[in-house]
């Protein structure tokens, strides 16, 4: 596997405007509207999978989330956020949609797509991936050994917490989902807010955005089978770096035995 950046934001500067800010939950369509975004010329989206990419900006992350829900420390404000996502010109999917209070109220020109998605749909997606991950026993073995993993599944769990609570049930899941949609309709001006589906297509998108709508197709990409398809390659990857490991050791220990 090719090596992880470790890229530390403390101290970070921006650098580029935050101009879009995709504020709906994780599993409605989070995949598709970044890929969207870079075809129509943002650059630097931030998603969760950033945070994998990039293990180094997990622990602010997991201050900034410590800080707004569960009271230890003090919650960023525009200079932290300008630290952590200083690089970004849009992001979309958590963590970054836990802190829409304080995303629209640090970038105020930016504008707001409030991604939804049929509550039941989302509930069945979330739980036939999300919310069975953390059970599979080729994902525990891959974060033993891959440090980047493990680091990143110690902070989505926390991620996790804050998004639907302690103890995940349907009910309180799809009650916080509906809040959150709520909550944000309430802080962004109509003028600066678009409802989307991505079942819309380019259409909508593009005329908030005030974009020419490209010539191909809006990118369609079923965010579950991504996420399992990248997950499967990396336990495939991992378990193969494993069965060297047992290999070698085998070979060396019969040469000891052999040699003593």
């Amino acid at each position: 596997m090719a090596s992880t950046p470790w890229v530390d934001r403390r101290g970070a500067k921006r650098t580029v405007e935050m101009q879009v800010l995709v504020l709906g939950f994780p599993r409605t369509g989070t995949t598709s509207i970044q890929a969207a975004l870079r075809l129509l010329g943002y650059h630097d989206i931030h998603h969760m999978r950033s945070m994998y990419e990039n293990p180094a900006e997990a622990d602010m992350w997991v201050e900034a989330i410590n800080a707004r829900f569960f009271g230890r420390g003090t919650p960023y404000g525009r200079a932290e956020w300008d630290q952590l996502l200083g690089h970004c010109q849009a992001v979309t999917d958590a963590p970054s949609m836990l802190f829409s209070a304080d995303l629209i109220a640090a970038y105020p020109e930016a504008m707001v797509v409030l991604q939804n998605r049929n509550i039941d749909k989302w509930w069945m997606s979330y739980v036939g991936s999300i919310g069975t991950l953390h059970t599979n026993l080729g994902f525990r073995l891959a974060q033993v050994l891959d440090p980047a993993l493990r680091k990143f599944v110690s902070a989505q769990r926390l991620v996790l917490s804050a998004l639907l609570g302690p103890v995940v049930t349907e009910e309180g899941a799809k009650a916080r989902f509906t809040d959150h949609y709520n909550g944000v309709r309430m802080l962004v001006p109509k003028e600066r807010l678009l409802e989307y589906d991505v079942k819309d297509g380019w259409g909508p998108l593009c005329a908030f955005l005030g974009k020419d709508v490209p010539a191909g197709e809006f990118p369609r990409m079923n965010d579950t089978q991504v996420f399992t398809g990248r997950c499967s390659l990396n336990w495939r990857s991992l378990g193969y770096i494993c069965e060297v490991c047992l290999i070698n050791y085998d070979v060396y220990g019969i040469c000891e035995h052999f040699t003593a």
